[in-house]
């Protein structure tokens, strides 16, 4: 009997979409039924387990075995695999949205399916077959393991289906630590944790410290308050905080050459070890800096030489939680590891015991993986001193900016910074927006709760003394969803009403290149955060000078959605603007000078052009005039053809790494208050010049 599945598609916007496929049945089992989309063939044998698709249905069937031991529920009815071109870049997805119901679904605008489909493809073929399998099993180890009120796989989620895959006989040793690829190298152990790295290792670790069944449990527990790896210690190990066990984690995996097995066991014969940070000798000073990622780690060997040690001095990046252990080493044995602490600053101390010839200190560091889950792709800097304290210095243009808003700001810059800061945290789920209301889950379009961002907003304004207009807009899917998505308008009125406006532009909300964290966490502060809370800081200028043109401050919603908040802003003023400047992903933190400006100019001409520079390098800015084309979720490129001069203001682009993903509260310690309340000065002059006083 054929039948009709809701599947996802993955377009280069990274918004997934959804269609019906209809598919006819080609094999059922006690618990599993295999479908194949209309149109498509079966997978060729090479890309199947020996025995073809029962022998398929057969590991699935074993795999739904192992969890029912590990006492995880038997899903509702059987378990679906359509065969079918999905495009999407996992080799078997799923669809979160079919955990949740019709009607959990429809709050964020997809449709689901009555039970869980998941959707393979099998791209692979000859040695790399095994992925097909492995794949598969991942998604029925999250289908099956996902909590259906949270069903968006984080990063740590992810590690532990990874992890299933290879309990399963699916997926080689190698799978385990990210060295599964045949052209390229596996990830280091000091890069930052991820599924594709040292991830899935971890929770290996996890299962023969506590039991293969805590990693099931660790899933289950992905949206506790306090994080899936403190709650899954809170229930199992209270003693043991998670500090200790990830230090102990990296000490475990360490088994050095000149030592027995027996000495140094390791959990995984072929696992790599934790790779050299630093290695020095006890009696000499030295000093040096090391790279170490979110979730990953280390060893810093001290060697002995028979003289007086000198005590060793660490200073790691303070914006993470750093963890390590210390072990002594001799020909013959390992010391029992003692608790390295560092300070809320990232300082530890250590005091270097006598060391003979051939015996060592060895140090394993690591940097705590972020609680939620998520992944934390920041690589941190680790300085080190043997007789010398190390500091980490400041950043310059932090420096700058505070010494310039100090001295144009003066006695009302202290309040103002505060207010920023306050503001940034709330857009960034950091603070509540007011007592008695949650922090905001995330600032995404579809998000359910996306309207809490905008009352969240309109109380920023109405802090500032701002009146606000809520324009409310539907949006809608081909696949039969909708909801009202709301942009937020300050009205500024000018001298001479009878002029088109000037519009100061920001979008609100913020999307990530992971789809399930846009829905689950998107509250980048530089996505968009910056720029509207420079738009509030400037409105609150604008309202108290002078200015001939009327203006209007937009914060728009869908901003990542092909820009709908400004195609319906722009609809409603029937093409009546005179010039349309957008902010859009201000402070690049990873640049050289993040604080630089690049300004995107639109095709309609403007004699003003020359003079952009100088009005903001009255306020400490470097600029650069750009006429490449503005990002396409922008509502630049709409205004321009509409006719109005558009001016486009971003951070500089080509730091390294940029688009990392970075936690809100990472992205924030390196945000200057100064930069946001200097910039609303300039854009304040820039709107008197423009439009006149």
């Amino acid at each position: 009997m054929e039948a009709r599945f809701w599947v996802l598609r993955l377009p280069p916007q990274r918004h997934p979409v959804q269609e019906q496929v209809a598919a006819r049945p080609v094999l059922e089992t006690e618990n599993v039924r295999v479908f194949v989309a209309e149109g498509q063939s079966l997978p060729a044998e090479s890309r199947l387990p020996t025995g073809g698709l029962p022998a398929l249905a057969g590991r699935v069937e074993q795999a739904l075995a192992r969890l029912q031991l590990w006492q995880r529920p038997r899903l509702q009815g059987k378990v679906v695999i359509l065969l079918w071109e999905s495009g999407w870049p996992a080799a078997a997805p799923f669809s979160p949205f079919d955990l949740m119901g019709k009607e959990g679904a429809l709050a964020y605008g997809f449709q689901a399916n009555p039970s869980p489909v998941i959707v393979a493809s099998f791209p692979f073929s000859g040695p790399q077959s095994w992925r097909n399998l492995a794949s598969l099993l991942e998604s029925l180890f999250l289908v099956t393991t996902l909590p259906p009120s949270d069903p968006f796989p984080t990063d740590l989620t992810r590690s532990a289906a990874r992890w299933f895959a290879y309990r399963m006989g699916a997926a080689p040793p190698r799978y385990l630590w990210g060295d599964d690829e045949p052209h390229r190298p596996g990830p280091s152990s000091w890069s930052p944790q991820s599924a594709q790295g040292w991830g899935p290792l971890f929770a290996e670790f996890l299962a023969q410290s506590l039991g293969p069944e805590a990693v099931p449990e660790l899933v289950a527990k992905q949206e506790a308050p306090t994080g899936p790896l403190a709650s899954l210690l809170a229930a199992r190990k209270p003693e043991q905080r998670a500090e200790e066990l990830f230090a102990s984690f990296w000490a475990k995996l360490w088994l050095a050459p000149w030592l027995g097995p027996e000495v140094a066991p390791n959990p995984l014969a072929s696992c790599p070890r934790p790779q050299l940070l630093a290695w020095m000798v006890a009696s000499r000073p030295a000093s040096g800096q090391a790279t170490v990622g979110v979730g990953g780690g280390g060893l810093v060997i001290v060697e002995g030489d028979g003289a007086p040690t000198l005590p060793l001095s660490l200073q790691g990046d303070p914006s993470a939680r750093w963890v390590g252990s210390v072990q002594k080493a001799t020909p013959r044995e390992v010391s029992p590891p003692e608790a390295l602490s560092f300070d809320a600053t990232g300082f530890a101390r250590v005091e270097v015991p006598a060391l003979g010839p051939e015996e060592r200190l060895l140090i394993f560091l690591g940097v705590l993986p972020h609680p939620s889950g998520w992944a934390d792709e920041r690589f941190l800097p680790l300085q080190w001193g043997l007789a010398w304290s190390p500091r980490m210095a400041p950043s310059r243009v932090r420096e700058r900016l505070s010494e310039l808003g100090t001295k144009r700001l003066g006695e009302a810059g202290p309040p103002l910074r505060t207010r920023v800061m306050e503001s940034l945290k709330v857009l960034s789920g950091l603070q509540a927006p007011k007592p008695g209301v949650p922090p905001l889950a995330s600032r995404y379009a579809w998000h359910p709760q996306a309207a809490g961002v905008v009352t969240a907003l309109a109380g920023e304004a109405e802090k500032r003394g701002l009146r606000v207009e809520r324009q409310s807009f539907l949006r809608s899917t081909p696949w039969g969803t909708a909801a009202e998505w709301e942009n937020l308008v300050i009205h500024l009125p000018g001298t001479s009403p009878q002029r088109l406006p000037l519009v100061l532009v920001a979008h609100w909300d913020a999307c990530s290149g992971d789809p399930w964290r846009s829905f689950r966490a998107a509250r980048g502060v530089t996505d968009n955060a910056l720029g509207v809370v420079t738009l509030l800081e400037t409105a609150t200028l604008l309202a108290a000078r002078p200015h001939s043109i009327p203006v209007e401050v937009a914060l728009l919603a869908g901003g990542c959605h092909d820009a709908a908040g400004a195609q319906a802003f722009l609809a409603s003023r029937e093409r009546r603007i005179a010039v349309w400047v957008e902010l859009e992903q201000l402070w690049a933190k990873k640049a050289p000078d993040p604080s630089k400006l690049v300004l995107r100019l639109g095709e309609t001409p403007s004699l003003f052009t020359p003079h952009l520079p100088s009005v903001f390098r009255r306020w400490g800015f470097t600029t650069e005039l750009a006429t490449d084309p503005t990002p396409p979720h922008t509502g630049s490129a709409l205004a321009s053809r509409q006719g109005a001069v558009t001016i486009t203001i971003c951070g500089p682009r080509g730091g390294p790494a940029d688009g990392d993903f970075w936690p809100p509260e990472a992205e924030l310690a390196t945000v200057s208050p100064d930069y946001v309340l200097l910039l609303a000065q300039g854009l304040a002059d820039l709107v008197q010049t423009l439009g006149g006083r």
